[in-house]
């Protein structure tokens, strides 16, 4: 992305606004039945952890645990567990590398930690420690979580695998064709070591075997989710965008492309100590030099000589395949906060504040405004309803009211506790990354456009009003949102079965809708699909993947290669949008398959979503 490439971002978006100012947009109209678009995202499993036990309906296919045989439908390790037998690594380079030298396997898999997990008495953070819930012999493969936590408890969550960029490019070797450095990348990097508070060191990344970790359908886990499958249609075959965690992959959701560091809508190289840099320290095998949430994030992956690059691009050159890095460009490919606040102000910039800078590459909401086309992100946690209705909301305010001094005068002191106490709970509801419009500079100052931004009250208000946009995105609430830690699964499963029931409990709406359910990655949990080298950034793992609606294939199994841009080409296709810009992932053909249903022949490609569908009849 260069400085031309920038500037005619910028352009383009300008042309935008215009358009929207003027009126002089005309309205595009769908071309499939399809007048509603719903996508709701989640957070942080893959599809082996949630449908690795699935078995599907109607003689169809289906690519998991259970069918490779890796495990028995009882959640017992099966003829084929080997396949997912966990070794250690080393790295004799001394160098970051994709591939680092096998050794011995685990004789058990380590125990797994409570990384990540709050004490539902008092919202804090517990300590990084071992997670007592699961024994210290488990099975040195996948295990199934619910023999020692029940689904849906009301402490059902368990520790967060670490999921970061190099990492998982480790944990995968770029394909995953070899699975057995899951558990050994986990425990020897952990987050990284750039954190503030509670950061992984050398010999102690505070990480287990978490992350071998399955839920077991074909015992009664995931009820929900089960019966959408039947119900509908499901993808085994659809990943992540941009291997590793939220921030990444949810701008990636919003603009097919990758994040990058400016100085007002110029190429620039970021503060030293935001520079990822994963070579291992002196002294250990794995843990990164520089690394973290609050550390190396930005990588100059045009330049070969940069740390951990080369390893990358080896890979790529190796299958023919560009890197889509501009020179000078340094992407952001872990999270970092955005850079407006709700208001739409302005977050200051730094090199200890750890914000990305407003950015001005192309949204899905701007092409979709200039073509008319109706459309709204929600996340949850913009709304004043979304605050104050939460059964959160009164907890924090009496902690609050707690320690703000009686002696100071009202109404004074009351504004004082609202004020910090709503501030608080907003912090814990609502998901900075998951509203990735908000880093858009021409987004958030265009009036026209940032108004396209909600909370969830707006979304229910919309469904039960019948006045929806035609293009919808859902994210919900923090602690519903299923991400490991400080949510769970089942609590998101809850959020999408009142999601879909409100949309169908109005006909007129649901005749003409399709709610697309997935999560934004896959939460560094162990995954067994094959995964395609498209550029420098992925495809990541695979993630759950399902279409709800009433002309989706009954009880599918899909097996086309999809990632998250292929919902920005089924959106274009539907309304005739064209790709987002010249380097999106948005532009890239749909498979093409012969010789092998989940690899397509012409790589890189991934699908549009259409193959899920089937308009001739409904479900």
């Amino acid at each position: 992305m260069n400085t031309k490439n920038i500037f005619i971002y910028s352009s383009l978006a300008l042309g935008v606004a215009i358009a929207i100012n003027n009126g002089t947009a005309f309205a595009s109209e769908p071309v499939t039945p399809i007048q509603h678009v719903i996508v709701v995202i989640g957070e942080n499993v893959t599809f082996d952890t949630l449908y690795g036990a699935y078995k599907p309906t109607n003689g169809q296919t289906i690519n998991n645990l259970l069918s490779r045989h890796i495990i028995n439908a009882d959640g017992t390790p099966g003829s084929n567990y080997g396949a997912a037998l966990q070794r250690k690594g080393s790295n004799p380079t001394e160098k970051y590398t994709v591939k680092p030298k096998r050794g011995e396997a685990y004789s058990t898999l380590p125990q797994p930690f409570q990384t990540g997990m709050l004490n539902p008495a008092t919202f804090q953070f517990l300590d990084s420690t071992i997670d007592p819930r699961f024994p210290a012999d488990l099975p040195n493969g996948p295990f199934q979580i619910t023999k020692y936590v029940p689904y849906g408890s009301a402490n059902s969550a368990t520790g967060d695998p670490a999921h970061r960029f190099f990492q998982m490019w480790q944990q995968t070797g770029g394909n995953n064709l070899n699975h057995s450095l899951f558990t050994w990348v986990a425990t020897t990097t952990g987050i990284g070591g750039d954190n503030t508070t509670d950061a992984p060191v050398p010999g102690d990344a505070k990480q287990g075997g978490e992350l071998m970790g399955f839920f077991n359908m074909s015992q009664g886990d995931a009820p929900l989710f089960n019966q959408l499958a039947k119900d509908y249609a499901l993808s085994d075959n659809f990943h992540q965008t941009i291997m590793g965690g939220t921030g990444a992959n949810f701008f990636a959701i919003a603009t097919g492309d990758v994040a990058v560091y400016n100085h007002d809508g110029v190429l620039a190289t970021p503060p030293a100590n935001q520079i990822e840099n994963p070579n291992p320290q002196v002294g250990t095998d794995n843990f990164y030099t520089q690394d973290g949430y609050q550390g190396g994030s930005y990588v100059n992956c045009a330049d070969a000589k940069q740390p951990g690059v080369r390893s990358i691009l080896s890979i790529l050159n190796k299958n023919n395949r560009a890197s889509n890095c501009e020179k000078g460009a340094y992407y952001l490919v872990n999270n970092y906060d955005l850079p407006f606040n709700v208001d739409g102000t302005a977050k200051e910039l730094g090199a200890d504040k750890f914000v990305l800078p407003p950015q001005t590459v192309p949204t899905i909401g701007e092409a979709l405004s200039a073509k008319a086309v109706s459309w709204k992100w929600y996340t949850a946690g913009r709304d004043t309803g979304d605050i104050l209705n939460d059964d959160l909301y009164p907890l924090v305010r009496a902690s609050v009211d707690a320690q703000v001094p009686t002696t100071i005068p009202e109404p004074n002191r009351t504004q004082i506790v609202d004020a910090n106490a709503y501030s608080t709970a907003q912090g814990a509801i609502y998901n900075t990354n998951g509203d990735p419009h908000n880093a858009s500079s021409n987004v958030v100052n265009t009036p026209a456009l940032r108004e396209h931004l909600k909370g969830m009250e707006t979304f229910l208000n919309d469904v039960n009003n019948e006045t929806l946009p035609e293009v919808s995105f859902v994210v919900p609430k923090n602690l519903i949102s299923g991400h490991p830690g400080y949510s769970a699964p089942a609590l998101y499963e809850l959020f999408i079965n009142n999601l879909v029931n409100a949309v169908q409990s109005k006909p007129a709406l649901w005749a003409n809708t399709a709610i697309i359910i997935t999560t934004d990655e896959g939460g560094g949990y162990f995954d067994s699909g094959f995964i395609q080298n498209l550029d420098f950034f992925g495809d990541g793992p695979r993630i759950p993947f399902l279409v709800v609606s009433p002309y989706a294939k009954k009880g599918y199994v899909d097996h086309v290669y999809h990632d998250h841009a292929s919902i920005l080409k089924f959106i274009e296709h539907n309304w005739g949008l064209q790709p987002l810009s010249s380097r999106s992932r948005d532009n890239l053909p749909n498979p093409i398959t012969s010789t092998h249903a989940y690899r397509p022949d012409n790589q890189p490609a991934i699908g549009d979503l259409m193959s899920m569908f089937d308009f001739s009849v409904k479900n």
